[in-house]
């Protein structure tokens, strides 16, 4: 994939139906597309069906912010939430991504974790060898265990409250941080130079400093 533009998996993975999510997610197209030539890929849950537990779905690549709202658009109707969302799914389906070439960054939006933990912390861990950041925000207070695979992981981990902070004034300002991330490396996040630029090089120093920095 010589030449390819850096590569984001950003998963929505709530099991409320939290719509003050998908829509700040979508409304940020611009803003995460215009750091630079990226490929992002959409991962979710699509609807249960007679005999099959909810899929992960995940979109194609798309390197372009409208192309990106259509198909969240369509996401969105096809997303039943307030079920269990399996967070190794994901991973599963990343790392299956990277024998094709690089991903730079696996972006986790979720409330809890549901699923076998140490089964997904071998996955992350294995992402990670493959030099894929994990960042992983928790929305809400729900259940400790998301916050302890992020912690196993040496993955970066953000909780957003949102009784006591709006998730449209926070979990924009990160996700476009993450995306120069993506593009640029700690460079380009110390380039950017804001709140939320700086939050991210705090932590991702910080699981470096436990688990070896990465390549980018």
């Amino acid at each position: 994939m010589e030449n390819e533009p850096p590569r984001m998996i950003l998963a929505l993975a709530s099991e409320a139906d939290d719509e003050e999510v998908w829509d700040q997610v979508k409304t940020i197209q611009a803003e995460m597309f215009s750091a630079g030539g990226i490929s992002v890929k959409l991962a979710y849950f699509g609807r249960e069906g007679a005999h099959q537990v909810r899929p992960c779905i995940s979109t194609r690549w798309v390197t372009d912010a409208d192309d990106m709202a259509d198909i969240m658009d369509h996401a969105r109707r096809n997303c039943v939430c307030g079920c269990f969302v399996e967070i190794g799914n994901i991973l599963e389906r990343a790392l299956r991504e990277t024998q094709q070439g690089p991903i730079q960054a696996v972006v986790i939006v979720g409330d809890s974790f549901c699923g076998d933990l140490d089964a997904a912390v071998v996955t992350a861990k294995q992402l990670r060898d493959a030099g894929t950041r994990l960042f992983v925000f928790q929305i809400g207070n729900a259940g400790g265990a998301l916050r302890d695979f992020a912690e196993a992981t040496d993955s970066v981990y953000v909780k957003i409250n949102p009784h006591v902070e709006k998730v449209a004034k926070q979990l924009p300002t990160m996700l476009e941080a993450i995306t120069h991330f993506t593009v640029g490396g700690k460079t380009a996040l110390e380039a950017l130079g804001n709140e939320a630029a700086d939050r991210l090089l705090e932590q991702i120093d910080a699981a470096d400093q436990i688990a070896g920095p990465q390549t980018n």
